[in-house]
């Protein structure tokens, strides 16, 4: 049973593991994705002293702004110090921009290239750029990787005598990137858990809400089953607590799937590598 364990970790890990790479990699990329949105998206004007300019008197002023475009439509804000919202077009092509209605000034961009970045690894995380077909993709690749993590788990034990040297990586050994890939393993394996399975629910959540259905039937209980440990699994798959410092380790701890397919390749290369040269050393004899 263990050496078909083997196989069916090491062939499942081969055969989605760019797969792996990819959703680990735009996953840590996008969890600061809230700060980044407000950092490059002015929210306020500088300065809202004065008298700001609105009606049939903001809409000259934006012509006057912008006279190479067509002022599609503007939308003012409902605070003092919101921006103005402004649709441009030219030549077919579309533009939002920011505009400051007190000192009658552009304020850039209201969808800058390192948004559209970010909105596009979203996009990659969540649906492989193929919304809904992408988003089934993933919850597929969950239950994939769901199998892998469970199968390493139950070959992560070494027996008895040897379970403490799993939990580190040891300097003096020879095998330190299988150590590092045992360890990894071990100390993220529930979270590697919830990411599986929760993404299986974000793919397909209809037998979950069904089951919470079946369970309360009084539709109108604003407290469903199971609603807080949903949430709880939901904010974890997302890094939503514990603030910047928080993220941050989110960031690094979401790296770990593509930290566990590259040692996991390295090892399994080196060893066919010993057993292709062991097998020509023998034709030989």
């Amino acid at each position: 049973m263990r050496r078909v364990l083997i196989k069916l970790h090491l062939w499942l890990a081969l055969a989605i593991g760019v797969y792996l790479v990819v959703i680990s990699v735009s996953g840590s990329a996008i969890v600061f994705r809230p700060e980044i949105s407000r950092w490059a998206i002015p929210r306020a004007v500088p300065n809202a002293d004065g008298a700001r300019v609105q009606g049939d008197a903001l809409a000259l002023a934006l012509a006057e702004a912008y006279p190479e475009q067509t002022v599609v439509r503007f939308t003012e804000g409902r605070f003092p110090r919101q921006p103005v919202s402004v649709l441009l077009e030219r030549d077919g092509e579309e533009e939002g921009r920011l505009y400051d209605p007190y000192a009658l000034e552009d304020m850039g961009s209201n969808y800058p290239p390192i948004v559209a970045a970010v909105e596009w690894l979203v996009a990659l995380h969540d649906d492989l750029l193929t919304y809904p077909l992408g988003r089934k993709l993933n919850g597929i690749g969950g239950a994939v990787m769901l199998v892998i993590v469970v199968s390493g788990m139950i070959l992560w034990w070494p027996g008895r005598r040897r379970w403490k040297q799993s939990l580190y990586v040891p300097m003096s050994s020879q095998r330190k990137i299988w150590h590092l890939h045992s360890a990894v393993g071990f100390w993220l394996c529930l979270l590697l858990l919830n990411w599986c399975i929760t993404s299986i629910y974000f793919a397909f959540p209809g037998p979950v809400e069904d089951f919470r259905d079946w369970i309360d039937t009084d539709m109108t209980d604003f407290d469903r089953p199971g609603e807080g440990v949903m949430n709880f699994l939901v904010d974890t798959h997302f890094g939503r607590f514990g603030g910047v410092w928080g993220r941050t380790t989110w960031v690094i701890l979401g790296l770990a799937p593509t930290v566990l397919f590259v040692t996991g390749f390295w090892v399994w290369w080196r060893q066919r590598r010993r057993h292709r040269a062991a097998s020509q050393a023998n034709a030989r004899l």
